[in-house]
């Protein structure tokens, strides 16, 4: 089990799924964005959106796409993180199910304990 403590602390899954995450939020908030800013007349009332109507929902906009990638993303993370468990605890049955995935958290696990 001290093999995987490094594996741990150099997983960068959770921070790359951040990324990804605020990455595709603020694209998808730039088209939102664009489109609001070109698009203001509410077709109901023929009134103008105002700015600060277009930046909350341009907010808004990004805190539900990144609420919502990062919970699709999380099956993603249980994964990796049953891999670490498994290589923890039963790493033969990950060497014979997995064996690419075995050697190579054995490397790791070995040129960190040196």
């Amino acid at each position: 089990a001290s093999g995987v403590v490094p594996i741990l602390h150099d997983d960068i899954t959770t921070h790359m799924c951040a990324c990804v995450c605020g990455s595709i939020s603020g694209m998808i908030v730039m088209a939102i964005g664009y489109f609001l800013s070109h698009n203001r007349v509410i077709a109901s009332t023929g009134q103008n959106l105002s700015d600060k109507a277009v930046v909350e929902c341009m907010f808004v906009s990004f805190i539900m796409c990144y609420t919502l990638l990062f919970t699709v993303m999380e099956p993603l993370r249980a994964s990796i993180k049953a891999i670490y468990v498994c290589f923890a605890q039963h790493p033969q049955s990950l060497s014979q199910a997995f064996p690419l995935i075995f050697h190579r958290l054995s490397r790791i696990a070995e040129a960190n304990a040196v």
